[in-house]
């Protein structure tokens, strides 16, 4: 792991926070997520969680999850609809 967040770092020129890294996990056994969080040092997250406003998750989202992306995604195509719509 430590060597990917390293060739990250070479190819894009910034360098990853491991101190606010962590490790998620769908179906691994316990006993292979203690040896994996033991060797990185990184914490457990925990699922679903928010990443850039979209719940992520090992399982289908449910609708209700969605909607406020639903909503986000509307606003903006209603937006663009607005804009390009002649009064004429």
């Amino acid at each position: 792991m430590y060597k990917y967040f390293s060739q990250f770092s070479e190819a894009s020129g910034l360098q990853a926070n491991l101190g606010k890294s962590s490790v998620y996990f769908g179906g691994v056994k316990l006993e292979v997520r203690k040896q994996i969080l033991d060797h990185l040092g990184f914490e457990q997250g925990a699922l679903p969680f928010i990443y850039l406003g979209i719940p992520l998750s090992t399982k289908k989202i449910a609708l209700i999850q969605s909607h406020s992306l639903i909503e986000r995604i509307t606003a903006k195509i209603s937006s663009w609809t607005a804009r390009k719509l002649s009064y004429a």
